[in-house]
Formats: structure tokens, C-alpha cells, sequence
């Protein structure tokens, strides 16, 4: 089996901009599942959500969605060792970074002014040439008016910074090894490192992406992972 992982490309030396995409990416390194990277088309998306993949002709979406797919075909599946316990922090972590810190880093990329002139130019290089970067400022436009209603974008910068290092701070005191739950990868492991190094990754310091970088145990975990499995 070969999978097709469709997302948008990488930039800052990480694999996608996406962490969703970075996630898919990093369990498929983990499990030693052969894949190719194809660029994906947002217009053709199923949902119109990115990243995407293919299997043996038939299309996915949602990351979570396509990890619990393929755990669920395996032979030997990624988080057959975790503990019931396990499987529930796990969870929890994984529920935090997703529908939590997510909305905390999109602030950083979108709404910024720093980060939004870092992310702008990358983003352009993703878009048809005669589009050029007009489409970015109207999503802009949607991506502040999301934020505002899921109440990240009423926040004041300071809030959204302290929250987003108190659940990376949470997430580096949950691991118990190289890997989340010691000597073994799991499938949160995947997700785990997918937002820290979307989030230490990005090129405009601020208050998150400095803590990122400088915790050790986090800086230790994105290293480990990446020696290990990105060569």
C-alpha cells in the first residue's frame, strides 16, 4: 500500500505549513508506511479540508480521520502498547493542541502583523500566478472574523501568548521519555510533534515560539523525533 498525502508545502525547514499535514506525514514515517507527497488543490479538497490523502483509490480527509484509518488496517498498529491511561491523556493532549493551541498559532500566522509578513510571501507561492496574493488577504479577512467568534480574536495579545505557552508547557510535562509515554511512538506522539515544530519552527519570535524553542524537553522530543525518522 502506498498512501498519497495531498497538502500544502513546507517552508522554515519544516515539511508543510500545515500541522495537520505534518501530522499525517510524521505517522506515516513512524509506521514505516510509503508515501508520496502531492501538492493539494483546496478547490478540489473533499470538505475542503487540507491535508487529504488517497488509499488504494479512495480519499480521506481529516488528519485524525486518516490516522484512526490506517491504525484500524494495521497489522501491527502504532498504539497497540499504550495502557487504557495512556490512550486517555493521550486523547486529552491531543483535544488540547488541536481545538485549543490551533487557534493560538493561526493568531501568531494570521493576525500578527509580524508573523503575517513572514507567512504572507510563502502562502503566495501556493497560489496560481494570476491569483497572486489577493485571495491571502480576503482569507485574512475570514481568518480574523473566525477567530472572533471562537473567542481567541477577542482576546488580547498577551492572553492568547500565556495560554499558548501554559499548553505547551502542559504538553512538555506529559513527556515521560524520547517519546510522549517513554521508549515507543504513538500515534500523539504524531500530533505532538506536528505543533511543535510548526510552532518552534516559525521564523517570528514571539513569546509561544520562544518558549518552544528554549524548553528542553520539547527541543529534545522535536530533535529525537526528527533524527529518528527524518533523518
Amino acid at each position: 500500500m502506498t498512501v498519497r498525502l495531498y497538502q500544502l508545502g513546507g517552508a522554515w525547514g519544516t515539511s508543510s505549513v500545515s500541522p495537520f499535514a505534518m501530522k499525517v506525514e510524521a505517522y506515516l514515517r513512524m509506521t514505516g508506511t510509503p508515501f508520496e507527497v502531492k501538492p493539494a488543490d483546496p478547490r478540489k479538497a473533499p470538505r475542503g479540508k487540507i491535508p487529504y490523502v488517497e488509499i488504494d483509490g479512495r480519499i480521506l480527509t481529516d488528519s485524525q480521520n486518516i490516522l484512526e484509518h490506517l491504525e484500524a488496517a494495521a497489522a501491527d498498529p502504532l498504539d497497540a502498547h499504550l495502557s487504557r491511561a495512556q490512550r486517555l491523556r493521550g486523547h486529552a493532549l491531543r483535544r488540547m493542541l488541536e481545538d485549543g493551541t490551533y487557534f493560538l498559532m493561526v493568531h501568531l500566522r494570521w493576525v500578527d502583523e509580524a508573523g503575517w509578513a513572514a507567512y504572507l510571501p510563502v502562502l503566495k507561492t501556493f497560489a496560481p500566478p494570476l491569483i497572486g496574493g489577493l485571495i491571502f488577504w480576503a482569507i485574512r479577512r475570514g481568518m480574523k472574523s473566525m477567530l472572533h467568534r471562537q473567542g481567541t480574536g477577542r482576546r488580547p495579545e498577551s492572553e492568547i501568548h500565556q495560554l499558548a505557552i501554559e499548553d505547551f508547557s502542559a504538553l512538555a510535562h506529559g513527556i515521560e521519555g524520547p517519546f510522549l509515554f517513554g521508549e515507543r511512538p504513538s500515534t500523539f506522539d504524531a500530533t505532538a510533534y506536528a505543533f511543535v515544530s510548526a510552532c518552534g519552527g516559525f521564523p517570528v519570535s514571539s513569546p509561544p515560539r520562544d518558549f518552544v524553542v528554549s524548553d528542553p524537553k520539547l527541543a529534545a522530543f522535536r530533535r529525537h523525533v526528527e533524527a529518528t525518522y527524518y533523518g
